[in-house]
């Protein structure tokens, strides 16, 4: 098959949809497949683009057996609610344009959020007369207003008719927690199958199990117990909560921050605050790289908001955190703690409570053997979560779609078939979720 994907964030951006894409576009080209990935000009999470990227609209390069092209986007270091509109439009009409003048593909993949990216792929499939198939990462438009990012009523009322369209307009749906599979098919209308495709973690975390990091290497005092968070410091990840909880612990322990984002600078001013050196903020690093702070870690934070909104979401930091081997501390709600507990690779305590945070530190700090019967528990949950799993189910659900002819405006094309649990083959499946979050950011 020849494959257009269509992803707003990819490599060389660090994130969890930049790895689940770039792994599934290296899956698809390993197996045969011509693949091309249409992604933005990299600049997530700090909003400026990286100067190899900034001389031509758009640049094309090889990776991976696969081909890419970076496509110019509007964006900005710091983002209003219309600057976050006017970056996501910018990349639909962008990649659109760009899209209408490639190689006629067999099926398109498009990854959402944000959800113009599904509006680009409707588009294209129009322009080029294929099927697409779209990836429900996250609930959008309920992710933008759970994250201040979209609060307008009428662009919101426009948002969720765009959303009902696109769940109706694809050939087939993927979706990455059972929540989320129940919430789209009751979409009036819906015709496509809705396939659970879990996130996961990739062979590099799974592998960093196996080292040993000196803590001198990665600028770790050896006279803490250190916990840490790695990911985007945005506002989804509630984690003022934590830096609470890290002037409660007392002495003897530092959190490590590990990453950029739109909270970076107002938890750099709560922070300013506490006892110096209970909170230390890092600068994100590549993938190897964050798998050695957090090897070297003794704890590791998984942390989200207590809004109700996100109780569905499942950060995929998760399974990259259980996978390294060090004990995790799961303080999210809903589908996050649950994973956690059902697979006892985690430590959960409420969102949004400090106190418990604290207690859960220094349990985790007095109690030995619960460190270890975490760790090893992470690491199989990890182990048995890789993404690279998720290729053969993706492949054949594209196939499917890529078998079907478009009737051009009809708004709708037939269901692809599946198994019964909602994975080709009767492959087995399980929930996770993320937030633009992963270790290595």
């Amino acid at each position: 098959m020849r494959v257009l994907v269509l992803t707003q964030y990819f490599t060389p951006e660090v994130g969890a949809t930049q790895t689940r894409l770039h792994t599934f576009a290296a899956g698809l080209a390993a197996r045969g497949h011509e693949v091309e990935v249409v992604c933005e000009r990299p600049n997530h999470p700090q909003g400026v683009v990286h100067p190899d990227y900034r001389r031509r609209p758009v640049r094309r390069q090889r990776l991976d057996g696969f081909r890419g092209a970076w496509v110019w986007v509007h964006t900005a270091p710091q983002k209003s609610a219309r600057d976050y509109m006017t970056f996501y439009a910018s990349y639909a009409a962008m990649a659109t344009a760009w899209g209408s003048l490639t190689r006629r593909p067999d099926v398109i993949f498009a990854s959402s959020p944000p959800l113009p990216v599904g509006a680009a792929a409707a588009a294209l499939s129009r322009v080029h007369r294929c099927p697409w198939v779209l990836d429900v990462r996250d609930l959008w438009p309920e992710v933008a207003v759970a994250l201040g990012e979209l609060s307008n009523p009428r662009m919101l009322a426009l948002a969720e008719r765009l959303e009902r369209f696109l769940y109706r307009d694809a050939a087939a749906l993927t979706t990455v927690t059972e929540p989320f599979r129940d919430h789209i098919r009751r979409t009036p209308g819906l015709s496509g199958d809705v396939t659970l495709m879990p996130n996961g973690t990739t062979r590099l975390w799974v592998e960093a199990a196996e080292r040993s990091v000196d803590r001198a290497t990665v600028s770790l005092p050896k006279d803490r117990f250190i916990w840490t968070y790695a990911g985007n410091l945005g506002r989804a990840q509630g984690l003022a909560t934590a830096l609470q909880a890290a002037d409660l612990v007392g002495e003897g322990f530092q959190l490590v921050l590990l990453g950029d984002g739109a909270a970076r600078r107002a938890l750099e001013e709560q922070a300013a605050g506490l006892t110096p050196d209970r909170v230390v903020f890092r600068r994100q690093v590549p993938p190897d790289a964050a798998a050695d702070i957090l090897r070297a870690s003794d704890a590791l934070l998984v942390s989200l908001s207590p809004a109700p909104a996100l109780n569905t979401f499942v950060p995929s930091k998760l399974f990259d955190c259980c996978a390294v081997g060090r004990p995790v501390i799961v303080a999210a709600p809903g589908e996050a703690a649950r994973l956690a507990d059902e697979a006892d690779a985690g430590l959960t305590v409420a969102p949004g409570d400090p106190q418990a945070l604290a207690d859960a530190v220094r349990r985790l700090r007095d109690d030995s053997l619960l460190r270890t019967r975490l760790s090893a528990a992470g690491r199989r949950f990890g182990a048995a979560n890789l993404r690279e799993l998720q290729i053969e189910p993706l492949e054949a659900i594209l196939t499917a779609a890529a078998g079907q002819r478009r009737r051009v405006g009809t708004g709708s094309s037939p269901a692809v078939s599946g198994s019964g649990n909602g994975l080709p083959g009767g492959a087995a499946e399980n929930t996770s979720q993320e937030l633009h979050t992963v270790p290595t950011e």
